[in-house]
């Protein structure tokens, strides 16, 4: 999904300063900040009504003027709000009550998604991989910078999780696999200007194939 929350490697934004291993100071900066993570881990631990990629995904969804407004953490309320009202736990009037006004929502889903791969490859620390060259209009946890790209596997997990493609949906056919930290050489990325000697990605497997 080529959306508005994907920005990393657009142009016309400046630089983004940063520091390694800075202090950021305090998780929260603010006394609500905390309610929409909490509301995120009641909505997936204790009810177990949604997965956390189906969070990722609704936040996705925002419509792309309000969500370039809108702060991190309310983005998270909105989109766990959202999950509440499409699963039937509350009504969008309920929530309007309850907020005191209007609380607008992310637009519906507009994809089903799709299944776990079937013809996965198991790749080693070392080999050159290819980014599948995919246009995915669902959910996907693969940056738009590097579809396509060649880079070097540099490290395998050792655990599993389901493919964010499936799930992100509510599917059940979201499989299992690990995934890899694959570098790439900037300029491969970026072009010539760029800041950066290297930047790695984590991907699942089923993102990746083999470099010819």
């Amino acid at each position: 999904m080529d959306g508005v929350h994907d920005l990393a490697g657009v142009q016309g934004f400046g630089k983004v300063p940063h520091t390694v291993n800075a202090d950021i100071g305090p998780t929260f900066h603010a006394d609500w900040e905390h309610l929409p993570y909490s509301l995120f881990f009641l909505g997936v631990a204790e009810l177990g009504a949604f997965s956390v990629d189906e969070v990722r995904y609704v936040v996705e969804r925002m419509e792309p003027r309000h969500y370039m407004m809108t702060p991190y953490y309310e983005r998270y309320a909105i989109g766990v709000a959202t999950l509440m009202v499409e699963k039937g736990i509350l009504t969008h009037e309920e929530l309007e009550a309850l907020a005191g006004g209007p609380f607008p929502l992310s637009r519906p889903a507009e994809s089903e998604g799709r299944p776990a791969r079937t013809d996965t490859i198991t790749f080693e620390v070392g080999q050159r991989v290819r980014v599948r060259d995919e246009y995915v209009p669902g959910h996907i946890r693969m940056p738009a910078y590097c579809r396509g790209r060649v880079g070097t596997v540099t490290h395998r997990t050792g655990d599993q999780w389901p493919f964010p493609d499936a799930i992100g949906h509510g599917r059940n056919d979201a499989g299992a696999e690990p995934t890899y930290h694959v570098q790439f050489a900037a300029e491969d990325l970026f072009g010539d200007d760029t800041d950066a000697g290297s930047v790695v990605v984590d991907l699942f497997e089923g993102y990746l194939e083999p470099a010819a």
